[in-house]
């Protein structure tokens, strides 16, 4: 699939939609219609999961281009709604959703964005070496390994031109357009995105889960096993 870069003019504004705009005040959005069978129920976090082969062919569609859905075993099972087009703020309000951040695919990059008091208050529970697992509506899952967390102090959150403080120590001051460029412009990954709460701001930054493609490693393991994998309770990577 070919991926076209957005012109720089019209990336800034689309982007502070997104890292700004749609996780301000938390407003309620109307939701996006689904384009697939949802589960009746998803349970996250603690609860029982369900077997990533139920939760696949729950989400079934025969889209095959289409992300329907988001697993990390032993932590979230989530079904993935799309951004209306020309909205790359839209976020949904819907409980147990996320939704995919269309302007990252444009980069060759499946970004998954959640609000911090719904879907994405599950997103801190995920620890590096986590397999994810990306389903499309053909029922074929893509895999990927967590590498790495990024978080960022929005230094106006209210603002759609605000910069960035990077919460690694350093002290890094980035631009909305950089911050995107670093997190979603390499493509080739995938990148949960929610935002942190703090002192009573629940857009006070924000929390990037990066993971790398790792479906290579994943069949090779299953091809030189004897029994079949339960991704279940199979949260760690082999390396």
């Amino acid at each position: 699939m070919a991926f076209f870069p957005i012109p720089k003019l019209l990336l800034v504004p689309l982007l502070a939609a997104t890292l700004i705009g749609s996780f301000i005040g938390m407003s309620r959005i109307n939701p996006l219609p689904s384009t697939g069978a949802f589960p009746a129920t998803v349970v996250t976090g603690t609860d029982t999961l369900p077997s990533l082969q139920d939760f696949v062919s729950s989400l079934k569609n025969g889209q095959k281009n289409t992300v329907v859905g988001i697993y990390v075993p032993g932590v979230l099972a989530l079904p993935v709604n799309q951004q209306p087009k020309g909205n790359a703020g839209f976020v949904t309000r819907q409980p147990d959703q996320v939704t995919q951040f269309g302007l990252a695919w444009q980069y060759g990059t499946v970004g998954i964005l959640a609000h911090n008091d719904l879907a994405g208050a599950e997103f801190p529970a995920i620890k590096l070496n986590q397999y994810a697992m990306v389903i499309y509506g053909d029922g074929h899952e893509d895999f990927y390994l967590i590498s790495e967390v990024q978080k960022y102090q929005a230094l106006s959150p209210t603002s759609t031109f605000s910069d960035f403080i990077n919460l690694d120590g350093s002290r890094e001051r980035l631009t909305a357009g950089q911050l995107f460029t670093r997190v979603y412009a390499p493509g080739n990954r995938l990148v949960l995105q929610t935002c942190i709460d703090s002192f009573g701001n629940a857009s006070w930054g924000r929390m990037f889960i990066i993971a790398e493609p790792a479906t290579s490693q994943v069949l090779s393991v299953i091809q030189q096993t004897s029994f079949l994998l339960d991704f279940a309770s199979f949260g760690m990577a082999y390396r």
